[in-house]
C-alpha cells in the first residue's frame, strides 16, 4: 500500500513541478520576482546575538507566505526556496574545500549529507501520514515543497554556522 501511495504522490508532485517549470519559463519575470536573498546576513545577525538560527529560514521564505495556501503558486515559490538554499550549501561546501583541510572539508561533507536525509526523512513521515487520511493532491504538493524547502534551508544554516571559523 505504501508503494503505491508514494509512487502516486511522486507523479502528482514530478507533473506539478514540471507544469510551474514551464509556467515561469514562459514568464521569466514571475520567476525573477522569487528571489530570496539575505540569508548569510541573517544568519550572521543571528550568530552575534546568539539567538535561532532557524529564524532566519522563515524570514527568507517569508514571501512564499504571501500566496495562498495551498496553492501550485506557493508550492513553486518553496520548491526555489529550496533550490536556493541547495546552491547556497553547494557556495558553502566550495568554500570549505578550498579553505579547509581534506579532512574538515570531508566531515562537513558527511555533516550536510545526513543533516539533509535526516530533515528530508521528516519530509516523508509528515507526507505519508497525511495519505493515510487522503489521496495526494495540490496541499500535499504544497505542504511537501514547505517541508523541503525549510529542511534544507536548515541544513545549510547548521553548514554555515558550524564552519563559520574557515574564513
Amino acid at each position: 500500500m505504501k508503494i503505491s501511495i508514494s509512487r502516486s504522490l511522486s507523479h502528482v508532485i514530478a507533473a506539478a513541478v514540471v507544469a510551474l517549470g514551464m509556467a515561469f519559463a514562459a514568464n521569466p519575470a514571475a520567476a525573477e520576482e522569487q528571489e530570496f536573498t539575505g540569508a548569510q546576513a541573517c544568519l550572521d545577525a543571528r550568530i552575534a546575538a546568539n539567538e535561532p538560527l532557524a529564524d532566519c529560514v522563515k524570514e527568507v521564505q517569508a514571501r512564499c507566505l504571501s500566496y495562498d495556501a495551498p496553492s501550485m503558486t506557493g508550492a513553486d515559490c518553496y520548491r526555489q526556496a529550496k533550490d536556493h538554499w541547495g546552491g547556497l550549501i553547494a557556495d558553502r561546501m566550495e568554500k570549505i574545500r578550498n579553505m579547509a583541510s581534506e579532512e574538515l572539508s570531508a566531515i562537513a561533507a558527511i555533516e550536510v549529507k545526513y543533516d539533509l536525509q535526516g530533515n528530508l526523512m521528516q519530509c516523508d513521515r509528515m507526507e505519508e501520514l497525511s495519505l493515510v487520511q487522503k489521496d495526494p493532491d495540490e496541499e500535499t504538493v504544497y505542504t511537501r515543497m514547505r517541508c523541503e524547502a525549510t529542511a534544507v534551508g536548515l541544513a545549510f544554516a547548521k553548514l554555515y554556522f558550524q564552519s563559520q571559523r574557515i574564513e
